[in-house]
């Protein structure tokens, strides 16, 4: 908690020393480069969500954001330890994750730390999930069978859809700002089915359909980036 209440009053005293710096909004030419930021969070820097922009002018800017997840993990079972058939069995789990959000922006007329903007973007997403089970083999001690599952949770899929945005940069210091930003669109998304293959016999599979959202969208986090 002190440490939170520390970073928050240096954060302040930064901002307000600021004052008598030139702080500059985009001419035209800049590139950005922008990270989430969470004061109080146990991460408060994060570039899980990556976003570019280059702005071609002092009033348009385009922009693609980027977050790639890659996770994978191992459990390991020792059987019969000890014995002739001892066995490793290992239980895995892998997940790949790609987002990309191309877009465009439209600023008003700025101040000198000040851009205000609306604009839209396109959402495209995919996930996808495999579970690999090791087992003892009950007719052949010290073998192993497999199985295999792909999508297990059943919420693997792709998402499309479009996203029209309002936001606002507060530039504290020269090409440095903080900003937040709203938005309303819709998606979609196709679940990929669920596939089960069994060590031996035919794989099953169990189709999960799809999802249509429309409304209102917040990122929580401040937008931190700067230009060069």
């Amino acid at each position: 908690m002190k440490k939170k209440v520390f970073f928050i009053a240096a954060l302040a005293a930064a901002v307000f020393t600021t004052n008598d710096v030139a702080a500059q909004t985009p001419e035209g030419g800049e590139k950005n480069i922008e990270v989430n930021f969470t004061p109080l969070g146990g991460a408060p820097i994060s570039i899980n969500n990556l976003r570019l922009r280059y702005f071609s002018s002092s009033d348009m800017a385009f922009r693609v954001g980027l977050s790639i997840v890659s996770n994978s993990s191992t459990d390991e079972e020792i059987v019969n330890a000890g014995t002739p058939t001892e066995l490793t069995l290992e239980d895995k789990t892998s997940t790949f994750g790609l987002t990309i959000n191309p877009g465009i922006e439209f600023h008003f007329s700025q101040t000198d730390r000040l851009s205000p903007y609306y604009g839209a973007e396109i959402l495209f997403s995919t996930v996808s999930t495999t579970e690999t089970d090791q087992f003892e083999d009950p007719g052949n001690a010290g073998s192993s069978l497999e199985s295999e599952v792909t999508n297990p949770n059943g919420t693997d899929g792709t998402t499309f859809g479009l996203n029209l945005i309002l936001g606002a940069d507060w530039y504290f210091s020269e090409h440095i700002y903080m900003g937040t930003e709203v938005g309303f669109g819709f998606s979609t998304t196709s679940f990929s089915d669920t596939e089960s293959t069994p060590p031996a016999g035919s794989s099953v599979t169990t189709p999960n359909g799809s999802n249509f959202n429309l409304g209102p969208n917040f990122n929580s986090a401040i937008r931190l980036g700067f230009l060069f």
